[in-house]
């Protein structure tokens, strides 16, 4: 129980910081969460597939401990992330156009 404690406050902490919010949102982009882990083709496809499963598996298990312990929090991370995903698109375009312009 206390471990469980321990390991709700350190999301929290994590959590409360735009930062934290920008690392933790990286971390589950490499995990692949979205993805449904197969990889076509024999046994070298086999071993990459169960690599890329392992790797969701703890995605997963780290968005479900952030919905549990820190969900404003978790749902700020995700408006945060499309906002500056946004701001990139818009940099990027404005980029182009300036130098077309």
């Amino acid at each position: 129980k206390q471990t469980q404690e321990r390991v709700a406050d350190d999301l929290c902490t994590v959590m409360a910081t735009e930062s934290g919010r920008r690392f933790i949102h990286g971390l589950l982009g490499l995990c692949d969460i979205r993805s449904d882990g197969y990889v076509p083709g024999g046994l070298e496809a086999q071993r990459h597939q169960d690599f890329r499963a392992g790797r969701r598996s703890i995605g997963i298990e780290l968005l479900g401990a952030l919905e549990r312990h820190a969900p404003d929090m978790t749902e700020l991370m995700s408006a945060e992330a499309r906002f500056n995903q946004m701001e990139a698109e818009l940099a990027a375009w404005a980029a182009e156009e300036q130098n077309d312009g």
